[in-house]
């Protein structure tokens, strides 16, 4: 083994916690979360020079071509908000054409795919973000929360995506339903933080 890179943000700060790598399968696209990043620009391509949004955090995309790496892409949330620490989970697909983000601390209260993202309602109960390449291009395809999101729970505190880009699976450590098995009743709170796995 021999060293083919040394990658630090393009925006680099103290304590913005630039750690959490996901890489394609062919090795050619690296994505890298900083969960405390602090710029409260929103999409793909914003300001990065801004702190208006402390620890609302980004995720930075990286190619190789050959030996050579060069950075690609920042992508931040549709719906930046300080605290969300946007990048403390990501996956990338084995073909490095489908990104998702977790912000477990992002504070919507929407249930489902796609729904409101501007509802503040629901204290740190998480969301997951899904982003596509079409080239050397970026963006946001779907904004994903749990189908009975609630409080507290974050959802979105570890990700994976398969390698056909087909199926997303997100977790949720501190959700409380006793339910058991699949498919069983979400309505409950009768076990706190006994945690659950949602499909997509």
């Amino acid at each position: 083994w021999s060293q083919q890179a040394y990658i630090k943000a393009t925006n680099t700060e103290a304590d913005d916690k630039f750690l959490y790598p996901s890489l394609s399968a062919d090795g050619n696209i690296l994505a890298v979360g900083a969960e405390s990043e602090d710029s409260a620009a929103t999409g793909v391509g914003g300001n990065q020079g801004d702190n208006g949004a402390a620890n609302a955090g980004a995720v930075y995309i990286y190619s190789r071509s050959g030996s050579t790496w060069s950075h690609q892409a920042y992508v931040k949330a549709s719906n930046t908000g300080g605290g969300n620490q946007f990048g403390g989970s990501l996956a990338i697909s084995g073909d490095g054409l489908t990104l998702v983000v977790g912000a477990r601390y992002e504070d919507g209260s929407s249930t489902g795919v796609g729904g409101d993202q501007t509802n503040s309602g629901a204290n740190a109960s998480g969301a997951v973000y899904v982003f596509n390449r079409s080239g050397t291009t970026w963006s946001q395809q779907n904004y994903v929360k749990a189908s009975n999101t609630q409080n507290s729970d974050f959802f979105g505190a570890t990700v994976a995506t398969s390698a056909d880009d087909n199926t997303l699976v997100v977790s949720a450590p501190n959700e409380s339903s006793s339910a058991t098995g699949v498919g069983g009743n979400q309505a409950n709170n009768d076990d706190a933080a006994s945690g659950a796995v949602y499909l997509y």
